[in-house]
């Protein structure tokens, strides 16, 4: 079987040495009027050295890719292709007073 998927999303927490949870956000509001996010498993070919791994927790991601299932998650997404915009990364300021 031949599967196909298009995600545009935020990059989430890392999970596993090769894979990390993308952050999508529902298009439809939910009965309290706030729109959810789903964390999808996400798991890459390229390698712990790859910006999908190393980009910053909320850098935005378009990517496709294909379902597997991976052991210990299930239903997982693995990149094919994917493009990335690394947010910056913030710098803890101390506020003195």
């Amino acid at each position: 079987m031949i599967s196909a998927v298009f995600v545009t999303g935020r990059l989430g927490e890392k999970i596993a040495p090769l894979g990390r949870y993308v952050e999508i956000d529902r298009v439809l509001p939910g009965p309290t009027g706030h729109y959810g996010v789903d964390k999808v498993p996400v798991f890459t070919y390229s390698g712990e050295g790859c910006l999908f791994m190393k980009a910053p927790i909320g850098s935005f991601i378009s990517f496709k890719g294909h379902i597997e299932t991976e052991d210990g998650f299930g239903i997982v997404v693995k990149l094919e292709l994917e493009e990335i915009f690394p947010m910056k990364e913030k710098k803890n300021s101390h506020v003195s007073i």
